[in-house]
């Protein structure tokens, strides 16, 4: 099965766009609950700034990502990655074997059966106080009108019960994509601990 295209540009632009970005703020929440150790998994990596901070962290790092060009940079820049060309939702995950996952703004580019076959199996591959960073596309944004996976704070909350959420943020406003395309944006951010039951 073919990745779904990027909603505003072919990958080789939007990895041309990203490689000279700094991290994303989010990583200033996620930071303080990191493990000095541990195996970190990442999905969704495109060209690898959060690999390279997270070992540079200390940490093991998968990263997983679809496009055959995001993973020759990765490579490139995270040499001691396990950089694995995967669509994530077909990747072996295997049950409490991660300390930390990172999805950022990559999720919703499952469809809902999709997402709906793949959060049970994400749940079951994190250790329990995991640290679970990700964004889910509210359903105001643009790309949501385009078919791109959306949801609900309802919704997202509700995924979220068998976390403890550190920090949360609801952002809606216009702005531009990495390529300086107009878009309204609605996503939540999200960093959370696996608190299995």
């Amino acid at each position: 099965m073919a990745s779904r295209p990027n909603p505003v540009s072919t990958w080789s632009e939007y990895f041309a766009s990203m490689l000279d970005k700094p991290l994303h703020p989010i990583f200033r929440q996620i930071d303080p609950l990191l493990p000095k150790t541990g195996h970190a998994l990442e999905l969704g990596a495109g060209v690898g700034m959060g690999v390279v901070h997270l070992i540079e962290k200390g940490l093991t790092v998968t990263a997983i990502d679809a496009e055959p060009e995001a993973v020759r940079i990765i490579r490139e820049r995270a040499p001691t990655a396990n950089v694995v060309e995967s669509r994530f939702e077909q990747f072996d995950l295997i049950p409490r074997s991660y300390d930390v996952v990172i999805a950022g703004f990559s999720l919703f580019f499952l469809t809902p059966t999709e997402f709906a076959q793949f959060w049970p199996r994400l749940l079951a591959s994190m250790k329990p106080e995991c640290v679970f960073a990700a964004e889910f596309l509210g359903l105001k944004d643009d790309w949501v009108k385009e078919g791109y996976l959306g949801h609900s704070e309802s919704e997202v909350r509700q995924l979220l019960q068998p976390f403890s959420i550190q920090y949360w943020e609801q952002a809606e406003r216009d702005g531009k994509t990495s390529q300086g395309t107009d878009k309204h944006w609605h996503v939540y951010h999200v960093v959370a601990q696996f608190e299995p039951g």
